[in-house]
């Protein structure tokens, strides 16, 4: 009896710790998008001019996407500024051909300014 009590806090470890979600996501949820791609480490550049309204544009363009600027859906305002040099990572979530966008959706999960 002894050992079985010893060995369920163990087992309730295990479970809780085997989880299938993956990260959780926070945007686009609701539009059904599927994450296509994760982001990590970039260093890029805040722009607020291009689209009318503040994207992510990598120093290095990934091919793979279809645009390679980034549309953060969580953009905090202490980032809005034009010309800020900032690492990030995150999501980019898949965009339906019947869309005009003129960057791909993300999901920004970190971000730091780049000290110059």
């Amino acid at each position: 009896m002894n050992s079985t009590i010893k060995f369920i806090p163990v087992l309730l470890a295990i479970i809780s710790s085997c989880s299938n979600d993956g990260p959780e996501h926070g945007c686009f949820q609701e539009e059904a998008r599927d994450v296509v791609a994760t982001i990590t480490e970039v260093k890029g550049t805040i722009d607020g001019v291009s689209c009318d309204k503040f994207i992510i544009e990598p120093d290095n363009k990934n091919e793979s996407r279809p645009l390679g600027l980034y549309d953060p859906c969580n953009l905090s305002s202490e980032f809005e500024i034009d010309g800020t040099k900032v690492v990030f990572s995150g999501f980019v979530y898949e965009s339906f051909e019947n869309e005009d966008i003129c960057a791909d959706f993300f999901e920004i999960t970190e971000i730091r300014f780049i000290n110059p």
